[in-house]
């Protein structure tokens, strides 16, 4: 249920406050008030489109808030979220001038989607344009399931399941069958691809360890010379004198002598003979890295070649080992799935056939639950429409079988309502015989009826009493009041008759103030209410019978004032 709506800086409302109650509701003003905003700013609580346009002159941004009594699945969203804060439910949507919205659910932002949702779990906007709706049939069908309730939505639901699931293999099959010459052209392509890197046999990381290998073997001469130098400076006698670790040796033999005559030289010996014994390991493992350096250029001439068929493999298949490795993966599992097509199409031309069959029995249930329910909402909708002045009319819900009966979404047949107002007139489309008049009485009588099978807690009525008046007019308000007492009911309404049956009136007026236009909304008291009714009526307040006349409705509809 609608609590609180607060409004700022949208359309002509510069900063309004609302507070609403539970019953049947009415908004009543001149052509042009405003009342219209107010719905139009809820809708946007509700997930509605919003544009820059609404945001009033001179303001940077428009601020709507809405405080509502969630009902049980708009408490069950709110737990998938993340969003819910007890029993109390806040939605708030800012809209700035450069078109950017923000949304906001207790407090924490959120998405329009989500808007829309949780609008769905909580009100039902009608407008002039939903009776115009009613005249493309293909949303009759949605009309007739939404009044079926949970148990007629299971059985929809298990249909819908069954068909999405069968078009899916349907698609796969047509796909695997589409073009069996392509299919061994990319087997041939693939098998080849597979066996030329397969034969490579590649090693991870073995691009990088062959560029450092053809660097050193590139340079051989050169770390040869270098080493061979450094290998006979420190190890063979030389023209200059005897070998370099000779006379380290020597060195060290004369230190040895001096710190045993000389106890504090000893640590400084200790550590000269350390650096000797690193030059005599280092000595033995140059000469060994010397004795192991290839002897010719033939392993290069190896190198070479398998970096160019790297790169070769590379041009084609990836940048890296690990890319090419890779690419023969996926190509190995995607021939796998070609040469297992045929098995697969067969696979799922049986599955086809379970899943149709199981669809056929969940249409076949789809189809009786919605020829009962038919009967019952012709039987509803005519007693709704006697209600409301538009006795002997005729009213069917026709049902006409898919030219395909393959699976489909929303089962094997279409629906279209039909309905005659006129005794001895055959059945028609509502396009071709439904009034303006007619077409919202229609309208309001389904919604009359779903609102109670949808549990939607807050129905909103925008103007759909256009049209209508005399005694349909108050049949329309005893109608409206009826639902209140199951529902929260909005009505925007320019029917004095209409205006007289809520529980609670509210006054829109767009005045004048400070040279700008601004819309203020008030909740009437009982003389106040007289007051309006009288304008509606077309009197003053001065005018003794009109003013009778409204006390009178407000009488006649338990809401009298003294008079």
């Amino acid at each position: 249920m609608l609590k609180e709506l607060q409004i700022r800086d949208f359309a002509l409302i510069e900063d309004l406050e609302l507070s609403f109650y539970s019953g049947f509701s009415v908004l009543t003003g001149e052509t042009g008030a405003g009342k219209s905003i107010i719905i139009d700013a809820l809708s946007l609580l509700t997930g509605a489109r919003a544009s820059s346009e609404v945001i009033r002159t001179g303001a940077e941004r428009a601020w709507i808030s809405g405080a509502f009594t969630p009902t049980s699945g708009a408490l069950q969203l709110l737990e998938e979220w993340g969003l819910r804060d007890g029993d109390e439910l806040i939605i708030s949507r800012e809209i700035n001038i450069n078109g950017r919205s923000k949304c906001w659910i207790n407090g924490r932002l959120a998405t329009v989607n989500q808007l829309s949702s949780l609008g769905e779990q909580l009100v039902d906007i009608v407008g002039q344009h939903d009776s115009q709706s009613l005249l493309r049939p293909e949303n009759h069908v949605q009309l007739l399931d939404n009044y079926g309730g949970r148990d007629h939505g299971y059985v929809l639901e298990q249909a819908d399941r069954l068909a999405s699931a069968w078009q899916e293999l349907r698609a796969e099959q047509r796909r695997l069958q589409s073009d069996e010459r392509e299919r061994i052209r990319r087997m041939d392509l693939l098998a080849y691809q597979i066996e030329e890197i397969e034969a490579a046999e590649l090693q991870p990381g073995e691009d990088e360890q062959l560029e450092k290998e053809r660097s050193r073997l590139a340079n051989l001469d050169r770390i040869r010379k270098a080493v061979h130098y450094a290998v006979g400076l420190l190890g063979e006698s030389a023209a200059e004198g005897e070998p370099l670790l000779d006379t380290l040796s020597s060195i060290g033999s004369e230190l040895e002598r001096a710190a045993s005559l000389d106890p504090p030289l000893e640590p400084l010996t200790q550590r000269y003979l350390e650096l000797l014994i690193n030059f005599q390991e280092l000595y033995r493992e140059l000469r060994d890295y010397l004795d192991d350096l290839p002897a010719d250029s033939g392993r290069l001439n190896e190198v070479e070649e398998r970096l160019e068929l790297l790169d070769r493999l590379k041009r084609k298949y990836g940048n890296t080992v690990e890319d090419i490795l890779s690419y023969g993966q996926r190509a190995r599992e995607e021939l796998e799935a070609l040469q297992n097509a045929e098995v697969r199409a067969e696979g799922l031309q049986a599955e086809c056939q379970r899943l149709e069959q199981e669809w056929l029995n969940w249409a076949d249930k789809l189809s009786q639950s919605r020829r009962k329910l038919a009967k019952e909402l012709e039987q509803r909708i005519k007693a709704e429409l006697s209600d409301l002045a538009m006795d002997g009319t005729r009213f069917e819900v026709h049902f006409l079988p898919r030219q395909e009966q393959q699976p489909a979404l929303g089962g094997r047949e279409e629906v279209e309502f039909l309905m005659t107002a006129n005794v001895g007139e055959d059945l028609k489309p509502l396009a071709k015989i439904a009034s303006g008049g007619e077409l919202s009485r229609v309208m309001l009588a389904l919604k009359a009826i779903l609102a109670q099978a949808e549990q939607i807690p807050t129905v909103v009525f925008d103007e759909v009493d256009t049209g209508l008046g005399g005694r349909t007019a108050v049949k329309l308000g005893e109608k409206l009041r009826s639902l209140g007492e199951v529902r929260q009911v909005l009505c925007v309404t320019h029917l004095p008759v209409v205006a007289s049956f809520g529980t609670h009136h509210y006054s829109v007026q767009k005045l004048a103030s400070e040279n700008r236009t601004v819309v203020q909304v008030s909740l009437l008291e009982p003389e106040e209410r007289v007051a309006e009714l009288t304008r509606m009526l077309g009197g003053s307040a001065d005018e003794q019978v009109t003013s009778e006349h409204a006390r009178e409705l407000l009488r006649r509809t338990e809401g009298v004032p003294g008079s």
